[in-house]
């Protein structure tokens, strides 16, 4: 296209600026004769804008105290009222911006004109602008408030005609609207762009120079007002461009001196200064970059996660300028984390493929979220063992092993039987609902004991034949009761085997007939699972766990997010008596976390539960404290994960991957074994607990119910053996069981129909089937 001369430019800007003229007196002036123009006709059809709606500002979330955990933005900016922004920078603002700024209505005339014609005649690029403070404010509203889409952003700073007509026109009614001059500067030097990506001046202040707004000197407010001009070319952090930032700056500094703002000898000081950035504090976005994040990353997604889900979408989260106050625990956060590293060292070759994450809830009709922490940093660097998997508040995949127990004997306790009624132990089982899979025990246990007992030592048998009784749908309620609420999501979101079948987890379990689930082979959250200790530890009440204490708007006012209520999932008595069992695992010599207790010296009031997973892949410890509820769990979180093992003669230590491990779990050269729920797991939670108990009384539980230690009377089922099977069943009939005669196989050497054995033998659930053997006479069974 050929290039217009300067006479042709002239004449071309003295129309336009007669256009623009008579446009914007469109609305003052009736009877101008230009609704043919299409100029005059766009402005006409200008649409009111309100100039009212929320800017975009930043989101802080903090720690209990106030300590800032991360920042959350779109547009890194902080509001201040114009009483909390020097005053340095509104004068070099107006000096290099809007010199008429006190003057004009929002429009300057005879700027714009003088412009419109400087351009018209420039022989080169270069271009004067034009627009006042108002003007400009309008442009950068519509560009980062109202657009949305790169469309509507592009058409708000379109270099045409028709949109700086618009742009003057609602500058115009802008200041009609507005009670004075002050309103434009707060609001202007809150949302302009003073740096790529930093928007306001209180947010510049700090990136730049580590002070806030109020604070700026003369120099540093010259090199923010120059900076607006073009936020890139100036930007005195880029290397490239200093030069450029100091020149600038200089330039508003002489600019002001020519304008009286102050004397010779301040001009030639401010000037000599030098740009001063190094002491700039820079804003992180987001969980990852956040200060500390290594430690507090996974509870700062947890916060995120959990917003999401209580409604708030992750553009009102970076925009809203919410104040969101969680109950991050410093002191219980160094404690989780200093346990998880030293019972295992992320740093150590051996741990490169181990996880390790501790959940800390307190219990109580707030479950507060105190602490989540994992020996894997939070992070991209694999190399150096970081993850940005959710460890501490997603599944787990392989498992918590026999921490599952808990919930068969909460069902158990429920349907009738109590921590003192005797269940068989037999060394093998095999279940009624998959009979072709026979269990055994990780070890020798008697033939019988009290559900108590069989809390503490865990035997594997003993909880699948009490699993059989109860049924395997009342176990998995149970468990969704107790805390297990992610086993109500689609089965594909636990375990992708599941996926697209159209039901919960919990429904897959029963469908699939998986009777290990007692013994602790489904996913486990370790969030979850720290939130079941602290719902016994409350009585039996179910809370939501939460890691947000408040959220304020940018008003200060409280956001009321969506919960969930809570819900009392057993009777407190039961809850007070499992607690009182659990106790056992901790300080009975048998049960398997006395020795991590015993070790760590522990002598407190605390209940729990050990587990371990087949083939030592993955183990955890449930324990809780009328104060704190914390769940560890242990595993192998990369793809095909191998056994863990411990250090026979330092049985808390990891010794990293197994060599393959024997049947129990010890090495052939007997110096390693696998991994188990009293080792490590059970050490860490002993580890973080210590510290953060040690300013606390020494509570007691509240005491166990007598009717949840019996049972119930109908539960005791009478020894039959002996008896004829025509009295057998007369006798159980009588107590409210149901007798399921079968002739004996094995060689007895009894009478022809008496009965030789009985299960179960000694409790169970009233109304229940005991199955009788009798003899069919003889030497052998018929």
């Amino acid at each position: 296209m050929r290039v217009l001369g300067g006479l042709a430019r002239l004449v071309v800007a003295t129309l336009l600026a007669g256009v623009l003229l008579a446009g914007l007196l469109l609305p003052y002036a009736l009877g101008v004769g230009l609704a043919s123009n299409q100029l005059t006709t766009t402005l006409a059809q200008t649409p009111e804008q309100n100039f009212n709606g929320d800017i975009p500002l930043t989101s802080t979330i903090t720690d209990i105290v106030g300590n800032p955990i991360a920042y959350v933005y779109r547009q890194n900016r902080t509001y201040r009222p114009l009483d909390q922004i020097s005053k340095n920078l509104v004068v070099a603002i107006t000096t290099v911006e809007d010199r008429r700024f006190l003057q004009h209505k929002g429009v300057d005339w005879l700027g714009t004109t003088r412009a419109l014609l400087s351009n018209a005649q420039a022989t080169d690029q270069s271009t004067q602008g034009g627009s006042t403070l108002t003007q400009q404010y309008v442009k950068n509203y519509m560009f980062l408030v109202v657009a949305k889409t790169p469309a509507e952003k592009a058409a708000a700073i379109a270099g045409t005609p028709v949109r700086k007509l618009r742009e003057a026109k609602l500058a115009l009614t802008l200041e009609q609207q507005l009670r004075n001059k002050n309103d434009i500067l707060e609001r202007y030097l809150n949302l302009v762009a003073f740096l790529p990506s930093t928007y306001g001046a209180e947010a510049a202040a700090e990136r730049l120079f580590g002070v806030h707004a109020a604070d700026l000197t003369l120099a540093q407010a010259a090199m923010m007002a120059g900076m607006v001009n073009n936020p890139n070319k100036y930007n005195p952090l880029d290397p490239d461009h200093v030069t450029d930032a100091k020149k600038r700056r200089d330039l508003v500094l002489k600019l002001m001196w020519q304008a009286g703002r102050f004397s010779d000898a301040t001009y030639e000081k401010a000037t000599a200064q030098p740009l001063g950035t190094e002491k700039g504090i820079k804003t992180p976005n987001g969980c990852l970059p956040a200060a500390n994040s290594a430690t507090n990353g996974f509870y700062c997604q947890y916060v995120l996660d959990y917003l999401r889900n209580s409604g708030m979408d992750d553009n009102e989260i970076a925009d809203g300028g919410y104040t969101v106050k969680t109950w991050l625990d410093p002191k219980a956060m160094k404690a989780a984390k200093d346990g998880v590293d030293l019972n295992a060292d992320p740093t150590a070759a051996a741990n490169k493929s181990v996880a390790s994450a501790l959940a800390i809830v307190e219990p109580g009709s707030v479950r507060k979220v105190v602490a989540l922490a994992s020996n894997r940093p939070y992070g991209l660097d694999q190399a150096k063992g970081q993850t940005l998997q959710r460890l501490p508040t997603t599944f787990a995949p392989l498992g918590a092993g026999s921490t599952f127990k808990v919930f068969t004997a909460a069902a158990a306790l429920q349907a009738g039987l109590g921590t003192s009624s005797r269940i068989s132990s037999p060394p093998e089982y095999s279940s009624t609902i998959s009979p072709a899979h026979a269990f055994h025990n990780a070890g020798n246990y008697p033939p019988s004991m009290s559900l108590q007992q069989a809390l503490a030592t865990s035997p594997n048998t003993a909880f699948v034949a009490l699993e059989d009784q109860i049924g395997l749908q009342k176990v998995v309620e149970m468990a969704e009761a107790l805390g297990m609420k992610g086993y109500t999501l689609d089965a594909g979101a636990v375990d992708r085997t599941f996926a697209d079948t159209n039901s919960t987890f919990a429904q897959q379990i029963v469908a699939q007939k998986i009777a290990s689930f007692t013994l602790g082979v489904t996913p486990v959250s370790p969030l979850e699972l720290s939130n079941v200790g602290a719902t016994l530890s409350s009585d039996g009440l179910w809370c939501p766990p939460t890691p947000v204490d408040t959220v304020l708007d940018r008003n200060n006012k409280v956001v009321n997010l969506k919960t969930t209520p809570c819900a009392q999932a057993i009777p407190a008595e039961l809850a007070r008596t499992l607690t009182d069992a659990m106790r056992d695992d901790l300080k009975n010599a048998d049960g398997t976390a006395h020795a991590a207790a015993s070790a760590a010296k522990w002598t407190r009031f605390a209940a729990g539960k050990t587990g371990t997973t087949q083939d030592y892949k993955s183990s955890a410890f449930l324990g809780y404290t009328p104060f704190y509820s914390g769940a560890v769990v242990t595993w192998d979180y990369l793809n095909r994960p191998k056994s863990i093992c411990v250090d026979t003669k330092a049985p808390f230590a990891l010794r990293g991957s197994c060599p393959t491990p024997q049947a129990m779990g010890e090495t052939a050269d007997k110096s390693s074994k696998g991994m188990s729920g009293g080792t490590v797991p059970a050490a860490t939670w002993f580890s973080a607990m210590t510290p953060l108990h040690q300013p606390l009384d020494n509570a007691e539980f509240k005491p166990a119910d007598p009717t949840y230690i019996a049972g119930q009377p109908n539960s005791q089922v009478p020894d039959v053996t002996n008896m004829s099977i025509d009295q057998a069943k007369v006798e159980l009939t009588s107590k409210g069981f149901v007798p399921n005669p079968q002739i004996e196989t094995q060689p007895t050497g009894a009478s022809a129909n008496v009965v030789t054995r009985q299960n179960p033998e000694f409790s169970a659930l009233p109304g229940s089937t005991i199955t009788l053997w009798y003899s069919a006479g003889g030497t052998t069974g018929g």
